[in-house]
């Protein structure tokens, strides 16, 4: 592990090149991370995560630390999942994803589980949303998203309070300018895929968006 100071990575992005609903290419992605700031970032590309070299090699040429993970849609939500090479598309089951983190010694996060929450008809209750079955396989929640609007993040932090769970935040980027609007500090520096987990999976982190000055 480095010495040093906290990282603040973005652990929720998408580029064109894995991600069919992103029009963000993965260097420019890279290079406007680093301009507002960013430690790292993480690409979490549905269903499929990057192979190792090339993050390894788009790390290198941009000079910022780049690490891969995965989006997931599940039968109880989408969920980030850290640690797994393998593709996913054929997983479904929030379950079998567990199984599959845990046998992987990854890290699995509960992925803007509150988007859609509050509308202007209808608002679930606290007791609905922190029943919701997807809280329980989870290690964390994604409880800054950067497409989430106040409201949402409002219900988000009240649910988290309730739940006592770790909350990480990513900016879900699917265009370049929108990289770091939200990201999870790091209370120590990472350096690989290998500390990263070590990191989450021993809760030294929290979640901070940066656009609005919140953290939790």
């Amino acid at each position: 592990m480095l010495q040093g100071k906290a990282m603040l990575i973005d652990m929720h992005t998408h580029t064109r090149y894995g991600s069919n609903c992103s029009y963000a290419d993965p260097a420019d992605l890279v290079r406007r991370a680093k301009q507002v700031g960013l430690d790292g970032v993480c690409i979490t590309e549905h269903e499929l995560c990057w192979e190792e070299p090339a993050l390894s090699r788009l790390s290198q040429e941009q000079g910022l630390p780049v690490f891969g993970g995965v989006e997931v849609e599940t039968d109880w939500g989408p969920v980030l999942a850290f640690g797994i090479r393998e593709p996913l598309w054929g997983v479904v089951s929030a379950r079998e994803l567990r199984r599959l983190v845990d046998a992987s010694q990854g890290f699995m996060v509960a992925c803007h589980p509150f988007r859609g929450d509050a509308t202007y008809t209808t608002e679930p209750s606290l007791d609905e949303i922190c029943a919701r079955p997807i809280f329980g396989v989870v290690d964390a929640v994604e409880v800054f998203n950067g497409s989430s609007h106040r409201r949402e993040l409002e219900l988000g932090l009240q649910a988290m309070s309730r739940l006592g769970m770790k909350g990480v935040a990513g900016s879900d980027c699917h265009a370049v300018h929108t990289v770091g609007q939200c990201a999870t500090r790091l209370q120590r520096p990472v350096a690989t895929e290998a500390d990263l987990l070590a990191e989450l999976r021993a809760g030294r982190f929290d979640a901070v968006h940066v656009r609005l000055g919140l953290t939790y």
